[in-house]
């Protein structure tokens, strides 16, 4: 439809509003285009308070109308009216007054607390309401297009606020929604209680307000009177009237400043309003917490970490430093392996067919497979990508050599150089310098070799451990272990009294991998054979289904050091490896055994079992083996009473049973789930084991993430051979989580608070007393907001004022400023004070050209740069604070002079230094 840019205001017979091209074309606002010829020009359109009359408007909304010079004409009216009355086609939303009468009859709508509802409606008004979650998704289409609208108009007024109200708008309430209520429907809508929440919403927007916008949708007029408040914002309006009356008909928008007027409706019949409220920005606030505030000893959050817990060892000993991982799903970094984790994912995909073509040996029949027919049952593997790929150049291997080392080798020096690295022992500085460092790998088997791929006895397993300790010149003890499912345990626990021994073969500290790849089909048939693994190609840990078990890929390691006890990391704090010895079977797992070195392991750390948080179940998935191993910690745990379930899961579930690795990734996840206060899911867990008989046994066993109960926990982990090599670990540590962040801590605290208390004393919101702060907090008023560890955790929250801008300005008046520094052998000179804020000197270079100083506030408190030896005029600078002994430093001509200015304002420090 052509629409007419230009022509001359006309209204039709029925009253409607439209715009006449010179065409003789008549656009009817809001409606569609008509070819009436009883169209008379419009008369009379004076404005509000410029002659018109109650039925008056200011602008009319078109379908071309100008987004800047309909803003432009809104501000105009709102600063020499203080209102402004728009119109627009009628009728204006028609789909509106079914949609509410429906709501009504459905039992949607409700009434606003007395105390607030004339604040919302007017004075003498009273409706059937409903607040628009813009967040919904089963609003109607004509609510949500009205509350579109009125972001429309913020939106268009908002360039032009900051000069009308002094203050840019910033944001809207939610659209209020308002049918009318006459007196036989009130018995159904009886008025609710208010609450401080109420009560404390109401009067943060109103105190906030800067316009209030009503639609006054219809379908019957409306009688509405704006009565000018006494204050200097009404008294500064260029035209001013005391009532001012307006008639209100359907399609009409009324503007208006409520620090200017309030506002009394009269409704003739039914009548539909939209209201809302354009916000100046919220008061930003900067925590400070007292000096001697410390919310470890107390502050107890609920959803977040108690900081009690299990307390760490004493003395010296074994500290997990640094971790690195090279997983299946490309987790890398243990980061990504945390966050994989955390999401609840497995990394098990298809045998890709660059390890084999799965096709030639997958059978879907498990029964089929026999000696004479040797297939395997399983077609799913965690897969680790990019084996084949290796930078060779940086570990100085020829590329002849690496195209024949094992992939094994690879990953070792890949897991293995990432921790060197953070230990700062780069393949260049260890070139330069040996090391006395032990190095260990835990591997089950090498597929390598068995391909006719690689060549000579470099490829022999021994040297997937030694390879590492040639490449970074290593000294101290080097060997790979293999008790099968357990050996990166037990490699990992036989470094213990290598790193123990602090006197005949000191070790700067040690490096434990383990490591292990899926590359032939053979150990796949052989585990067929043996039932071992799952068709299903899960772990299905803890399940009823559990069938056997995943193969899976991956090499991770750790740093350990020995030292002291570090009380904030992660500590190896005991391990104990044992053995089956005869057993029901050579691969039958053995409870009494399993239990004896957990018991081991404990009286190790010097620990009860209850201190036990998290458990790392060896969890391979199979019908035998998991309720053996619980059934082991279940008689460990039921020694004593616990004060909480004890949490156990299975890393297997997400990425299989690594084998010769699978400890080692155990240990991982063991470190990060104390460093990161959680314990992750057990995935493919639908239905318990019913042999696990954990109905007498107080734990959980975890499906969902859930985090420790306290700040520091102990996490313990499993692993045993299928060759009845069992192995228990004991990690100790304390959640970095939040810990530093005392601003974090005290806002969540503040957060769980109740509302501050409301009294409402009147009708006018602005009587009311509040423990909230002043309407119009400014800049460098300080409030206290006081919190006692006895006080519960609903406490309403109260702002005390404590100082304002003003009593700030005059107490910054009042400091003294002085300088010290080398040129006056460290002690205190006085700064000549200039402009408001400004301090300077001139002081002498000393005779070595280096001139070293800092400030101080009122003789003790301390002003100088976060950083020492500071040579920068725009480095961020400490506030000002007792104990500082940074300072900047300036190279200048020895016994020169240099002049330092030092500009104090609203608490921002800025420093500037130049020649004299």
């Amino acid at each position: 439809m052509s629409v007419p840019k230009t022509g001359s205001l006309v209204r039709l017979e029925d009253g409607t509003l439209g715009v006449q091209s010179h065409g003789q074309r008549v656009l009817l606002l809001g409606a569609t285009e008509s070819a009436s010829t009883s169209v008379t020009v419009a008369s009379d359109l004076r404005k509000p308070l410029q002659g018109g009359g109650s039925d008056s408007f200011d602008l009319v909304l078109g379908p071309q109308t100008s987004d800047a010079i309909l803003g432009e004409e809104m501000s105009q009216c709102l600063f020499e009216k203080g209102f402004c009355v728009l119109r627009m086609p009628s009728p204006s939303s028609p789909d509106l007054l079914p949609v509410m009468r429906d709501l009504a009859e459905d039992g949607q709508l409700g009434r606003l607390p007395e105390e607030v509802e004339e604040g919302y409606l007017g004075l003498g008004g009273k409706g059937r309401i409903l607040w628009l979650d813009p967040e919904s998704k089963n609003l109607h289409q004509a609510l949500v297009a009205a509350d579109q609208s009125l972001s429309y108009l913020a939106s268009v007024l908002q360039p032009f606020s900051g000069d009308v109200f002094e203050k840019p708008i910033k944001e809207r309430t939610p659209a209020l929604f308002s049918l009318s209520l006459d007196e036989e429907e009130e018995e159904d809508y009886p008025i609710p209680p208010a609450d401080d929440k109420i009560l404390g919403d109401f009067l943060s927007t109103w105190r906030r307000g800067l316009v209030r916008v009503i639609h006054f949708v219809g379908p019957n007029s409306t009688l509405l009177e704006l009565e000018t408040k006494e204050g200097p914002d009404a008294a500064a309006l260029p035209l001013q009237e005391e009532v001012i009356r307006i008639t209100a008909s359907p399609g009409t928008l009324l503007l208006f400043r409520p620090d200017c007027f309030t506002h009394s409706t009269t409704f003739n019949g039914e009548v539909l309003t939209i209201s809302t409220a354009f916000l100046s920005e919220q008061p930003r606030w900067f925590l400070n917490p007292a000096k001697d505030f410390d919310p470890s000893t107390w502050l107890c959050l609920g959803g977040s970490i108690a900081p009690n817990g299990p307390p760490p060892p004493e003395g010296q000993g074994i500290n997990v430093l640094h971790i690195a991982t090279r997983m299946p799903a490309q987790w890398d970094e243990p980061e990504m392996y945390n966050t994989g984790l955390n999401a609840g994912t497995d990394a098990v995909i298809e045998i890709p067919v660059t390890r084999f073509d799965v096709d030639a040996y997958f059978t879907a029949d498990p029964d089929s497979i026999t000696v004479m027919n040797p297939r395997m049952n399983q077609k799913h593997t965690s897969f680790v990508d990019g084996i084949e790929l290796f930078d060779n150049k940086y570990f100085e291997i020829s590329s002849n050599e690496a195209n024949n080392m094992d992939p094994l080798q690879r990953q070792v020096l890949e897991v293995g150089g990432a921790l060197m690295y953070q230990m700062g022992v780069s393949k260049k500085v260890s070139n330069k310098k040996s090391h006395h460092v032990g190095f260990s790998v835990g591997v089950d088997k090498a597929d390598f070799p068995t391909l006719g791929l690689g060549c000579g006895g470099t490829n022999a397993l021994a040297i997937i451990a030694n390879r590492f300790s040639f490449v970074f010149n290593l000294k101290g003890p080097n060997y790979i272990c293999d008790t099968a499912c357990s050996a990166s345990l037990t490699a990992t626990h036989l470094a213990k009294p290598l790193l123990l021994d602090r006197t005949w073969d000191v070790l700067d500290f040690h490096v434990a991998t383990g490591t292990h790849l899926c590359l032939s089909p053979g150990p796949w048939v052989g585990c067929a054979l043996g039932h071992m693994t799952s068709p299903q190609g899960r772990c299905f840990t803890f399940d009823s289904t559990a069938n056997g078990y995943l193969r899976g890929e991956g090499t991770s390691g750790m740093v350990l050091k020995y030292g002291e006890y570090d009380a904030k990391g992660c500590i190896y704090r005991a391990s104990c490896v044992g053995q089956d010895g005869r057993s029901a079977s050579l691969t039958a797992p053995n409870g009494p055994a399993q239990e004896e070195i957990i018991n081991k392991a404990i009286r190790e750390a010097r620990m009860t079992p209850p201190e036990s948080t998290c458990w790392e179940c060896h969890g391979t998935g199979t019908s035998l083996g998991d309720p053996i191993e619980v059934g082991a910690v279940r008689k460990v745990q039921r020694k004593m009473p616990r004060s909480e379930p004890l949490m156990m899961s299975s890393n297997k579930s997400n990425i299989g049973h690594l084998e010769g690795g699978a400890a080692m990734a155990a240990m991982v996840k063991c470190v990060l789930g104390v460093k990161m206060n959680q314990c992750v899911a057990t995935l493919h867990a639908r239905q318990l084991n019913p042999h696990l008989e954990h109905t007498v046994f107080d734990a959980f066993f975890e499906t969902e993430r859930t985090c420790f109960a306290y700040d520091r926990a102990h996490s313990q982990i499993s692993s045993f051979g299928f060759g009845g090599t069992n192995g228990h670990c004991i990690f100790w540590g304390r959640s970095g989580v939040g810990k530093e962040d005392v601003e974090t801590l005290l806002l969540r605290r503040i957060a769980k608070m109740s509302p501050a208390e409301i009294r409402p004393v009147g009708n006018n919101p602005d009587d009311w007393e509040a423990d909230l702060p002043e309407a119009n907090p400014q800049a460098g008023d300080i409030y206290s907001i006081i919190l006692r560890p006895e006080d519960p955790m609903d406490e309403p929250i109260k702002w005390v004022k404590v100082r304002d801008e003003e009593e700030r300005e005059r107490r910054e008046m009042e400091d003294v400023y002085t300088i010290t520094g080398t040129f006056n052998h460290w002690q205190q000179d006085s700064m000549s004070p200039g402009v408001s804020g400004q301090y300077t000197m001139i002081v002498l270079v000393p005779n070595d050209g280096i001139l070293e100083f800092r400030f101080l506030k009122n003789g003790s408190l301390v002003i100088a740069p976060e950083k020492d030896k500071c040579t920068e005029k725009l480095a961020k600078i400490s506030a000002p604070q007792e104990g500082l002994t940074t300072c900047w430093s300036v190279k200048a001509a020895a016994n020169s002079c240099v002049r330092i200015e030092l500009l104090c304002l609203k608490h921002i420090y800025t420093v500037l230094w130049m020649p004299a």
